[in-house]
């Protein structure tokens, strides 16, 4: 246990964690409609939460926590149907030339969803923030 709190000793150098898909806006803004599912991740890259019961819905997520401890999440997500791009929803959205091209493609973010799906990552971050709460009780 005085391993995990010397972690936190104040002044204390602590890195900034990322972990996940690093997408750019130079990334999002070159998807176009009907891209095949190839073509996609040549563009972003293989997505780090692949969902196995939806092989058409495809989670792109990117988490960073500052040496403060704040989180940031950032999520985009990809709907495919007969391996072509049709929908994206989530924080990252078309801007520039792009923006017309993939207005048809843009549905509700992940706070509006109402199909009730719940991403996988969303899945993890319950149970990492389960675990931290945990982790605190226990130290006190």
């Amino acid at each position: 246990m005085l391993g995990l709190h010397a972690c936190k000793v104040p002044g204390m150098h602590q890195p900034e964690i990322e972990q996940g898909n690093i997408i750019t806006q130079k990334m999002v803004d070159q998807l176009r409609p009907q891209m095949t599912k190839a073509q996609v991740e040549f563009v972003l890259g293989r997505p780090v939460y692949q969902n196995s019961f939806n092989v058409n819905r495809w989670d792109y997520v990117f988490t960073k926590e500052t040496r403060t401890g704040e989180r940031e999440r950032k999520v985009l997500t990809l709907r495919f149907e007969e391996d072509e791009l049709v929908g994206i929803s989530g924080d990252y959205r078309p801007q520039g030339d792009a923006a017309e091209e993939l207005e048809s493609l843009l549905e509700p973010s992940e706070d509006d969803d109402s199909d009730g799906d719940e991403t996988e990552a969303d899945q993890i971050e319950s149970i990492d923030s389960e675990e931290e709460s945990n982790d605190v009780e226990a130290s006190n």
